[in-house]
Order: C-alpha cells, then sequence, then structure tokens
C-alpha cells in the first residue's frame, strides 16, 4: 500500500509543544479547512460539500473559542469526510474516526472456525492461523494485514500437504501494508496481469491527480501453483485488507466470498498546523481493474453474511460457502 504518511513523525514533533507557534482560532481553523481542501482526493467519491462544512462551523468560531471547542470543530469536521483514515490529533488527545462498519450486520467468529471446522491445526500465533479443513482444503486466518515469513511458511506447507484448495479468512482484519501482495500472487499466475492502480493527488485542483500508476503481478517462475484460491471478506476487511481484494478480484482461480469489504483505499498525508496539532487525510486513491475505486468497499462475487442466529448455533455460512465452491 503506497501510503504518503508524515503522520507518525509529525507527532514526535508535536511533543514539543512550547516550540509551536500558536495562533487566533479563527485562523488556525481557517488553515486548517484550506489545507484539507487542497489536499483531500475523495471530495466528490464521498460527495462531501466541503464549504458547507465551513458555513457550519467556520461560524461558530471566535478568537476567543477554548482550545477544547475548536478542536471538536475541526473533529467534526474530519468526519464529515466519511473516512476512517482522516484524523486530528493533539498531544494529548487524538479525534474521532468515522465508523465505516455502521448499519452493517457483522456476525464473525474465530473461534467457531477452531472448534467445529478445523480438521487439524497447522500453525498459530497472534496474527496468524493455519490448519486443514474437510476436503483436504487448506485454510489461512490473518488477524491483521502482515504477510510474515510465517505466512509464506504456512503456504508452503499447505503445498506439500497438496490441498485441493486454500481459503485465505481476512474477515475483521482492519488492515497493514499491501506492498507485499504483488509478489504474493505472482505464486498464482501464469501470466503477467494488471491488478489495478494508483491516483494520486497533485495540486489543489479537484482534479489535479495523476493518471493511473498501474501495479502489476508475473509469474514468479515456471513453477506456479494453480491451487483455487477463496478469499473470505467482511465489512470489517478495511484498508490493506481492501487493496487485497481488490488486487485478487478477477483473477483466474480466485473468488471473494462474504460481504462488500470496509474500503480505505486512500493512502493518507499528515500536516502539522501552526500550534502543533496533527490532522491526516486520504491523498491517494487504488482504483481495481475495472477503474473503479475500492475506497467504498470491494463487493464479493459471491455475497453472504452471517446471522446472530448462525454464530449462536455455531455455524459458519460464510465459511461453508466458501468451502462449497467448485471452480
Amino acid at each position: 500500500m503506497k501510503v504518503l504518511n508524515l503522520f507518525i513523525a509529525l507527532l514526535l514533533v508535536c511533543s514539543s509543544s512550547l516550540a509551536q507557534k500558536k495562533s487566533g482560532a479563527i485562523a488556525m481553523y481557517n488553515e486548517f479547512w484550506n489545507w484539507v481542501d487542497k489536499n483531500y482526493i475523495y471530495f466528490d467519491a464521498k460527495k462531501v460539500d466541503w464549504k458547507a462544512v465551513y458555513q457550519k462551523y467556520a461560524p461558530t468560531i471566535s478568537d476567543s473559542t477554548s482550545e477544547e471547542e475548536l478542536f471538536k470543530a475541526m473533529d467534526q469536521s474530519i468526519l464529515a469526510l466519511k473516512d476512517s483514515h482522516s484524523v486530528i490529533s493533539k498531544q494529548d488527545k487524538t479525534g474521532s474516526f468515522y465508523n465505516y462498519k455502521a448499519g452493517y450486520e457483522i456476525h464473525d467468529d474465530f473461534k467457531i472456525v477452531k472448534k467445529n471446522y478445523i480438521v487439524d491445526s497447522l500453525s498459530g500465533s497472534k496474527i496468524m492461523f493455519s490448519g486443514l479443513l474437510k476436503g483436504n482444503i487448506g485454510y489461512i486466518r490473518l488477524a491483521n494485514f502482515s504477510l510474515t515469513p510465517d505466512f509464506y511458511k504456512a503456504l508452503r506447507n499447505l503445498k506439500a500437504l497438496k490441498v485441493e484448495k486454500i481459503i485465505i479468512d481476512i474477515r475483521s482484519n482492519g488492515g497493514g501494508n499491501s506492498n507485499p501482495v504483488p509478489a504474493l500472487l505472482s505464486q498464482f499466475v501464469t501470466e503477467r496481469l494488471a491488478l489495478g492502480a494508483y491516483i494520486e493527488k497533485t495540486g489543489p485542483g479537484r482534479n489535479d491527480v495523476t493518471k493511473p500508476i498501474l501495479i502489476y503481478t508475473e509469474p514468479k517462475s515456471n513453477d506456479t501453483w494453480n491451487v483455487p484460491i477463496v478469499v473470505l471478506i467482511n465489512r470489517v476487511s478495511y484498508s490493506a485488507s481492501s487493496y487485497f481484494a481488490g488486487m485478487v478480484k478477477g483473477l483466474p482461480n480466485m473468488k471473494l466470498v462474504g460481504q462488500t469489504t470496509g474500503g480505505g483505499a486512500g493512502g493518507h498525508l499528515g500536516y502539522q498546523l501552526s500550534n502543533g496539532w496533527l490532522i491526516r487525510v486520504s491523498v491517494s486513491d487504488f482504483i481495481d481493474k475495472d477503474k473503479r475505486s475500492i475506497e467504498l468497499g470491494v463487493e464479493p462475487d459471491i455475497y453472504i453474511e452471517n446471522t446472530k442466529e448462525d454464530i449462536k448455533a455455531g455455524l459458519d455460512k460464510m465459511l461453508e460457502k466458501a468451502m462449497e465452491i467448485k471452480f
């Protein structure tokens, strides 16, 4: 995931607040609003009227506005972007994150998978589990998106066991690092294929963006592993997990099953305001093979979701559907 992220570095600078230049509340809100206006990439995609946001909050601010009230106004303005990658922070407080899960029924319990579906556990850690399901189906669960050496070892083990299919479960996976995905997928393709493209903000105008920067994968060697792969997704599959889903969708011998992901395609950029507060907004986008942004989520090839009743009964209908799929 190509992320233009100065946020962490700026947090270190912010810790020395006494060195920061301070301005009046009106000037601070204007600085904040203008920087977001020039850099945020999803105003049109999210149908955000940023001028209307200014008209709502700017009149409530005067130079006698307290720090707490000013922070709240900026925080509420950021929430209007409807983007969980965008946030405001100061030394002792981080603002609110947009809830991309609101309105969705999300029922997922990994304990049920381990108890009722796994027939043989192969490896496990805090971020990854691998095992076998009935029908000689390989299973890998990623708690966050980190393709560690353990992940590749799990794949090698499944290859040695000559599994019929692999299910990669990234439900409830809030993201991580998607940079290794093209190299991972190179093991499963027989020709050079486009996975999607990045678009980056280049100027203050709404349409000031780069031409799509294509991302490819190509066969790693002549020893391609032609095993069917099903990727399980839900609404909590966010950020790097959505990147992975977007790159996988449409590839030969691969299917997405579950709910539409949470999206989160934006690479983000941080900025330090004159008073030392930090803001971060999305400044780049990822589009799929059909030139559609994945910011609002990646749709599965087969839509299915668990109900509360399924979970109470110890059933994972989403996993069962993934196990049933024939290629």
